[in-house]
């Protein structure tokens, strides 16, 4: 039986380069495509070299002693939070408070001479109390 190339590419990806590897049924027939094949050697020198990577970044991972950590980090003393305590806020004085009273009471009664306005020439086409008729673009 012989294996084709892409079938192959699933082998190096599944199993990597090592024939030993790699499911006995199927062993022959990817040896035989490489024997062959410069495009299935091709594949199996990439295998092979993610399978040394792979190999190296397995060996660093056991370099680090998940229990040795843990140790160490425990063994340290634990500092005690802080406790902050949160100042009250300032009270305002009375000529802030009604300064903020007027400046809003100043907005509401622009905007309620605004909107009155704008709804007075709703419906007539030749009067313009503001600027916005100007910045108007649409066709209606």
């Amino acid at each position: 039986m012989m294996m084709g190339l892409d079938r192959f590419r699933e082998l190096m990806d599944a199993y990597g380069a090592e024939p030993a590897r790699w499911p006995a049924n199927e062993r022959a027939a990817a040896e035989a495509l490489l024997a062959v094949n410069a495009e299935a050697a091709q594949l199996r020198k990439r295998a092979a070299a993610l399978d040394a990577f792979l190999d190296k970044a397995a060996g660093m991972a056991s370099a680090i002693d998940a229990e040795r950590l843990v140790a160490s980090v425990t063994a340290q003393p634990q500092r005690s939070a802080e406790i902050v305590q949160l100042r009250p806020a300032r009270s305002a004085s009375p000529g802030t408070f009604w300064l903020k009273v007027a400046s809003l009471a100043a907005a509401a009664t622009i905007g309620f001479l605004v909107g009155v306005t704008q709804l007075a020439n709703f419906g007539d086409p030749t009067s313009s109390s503001s600027g916005l008729e100007l910045a108007d673009v649409s066709p209606w």
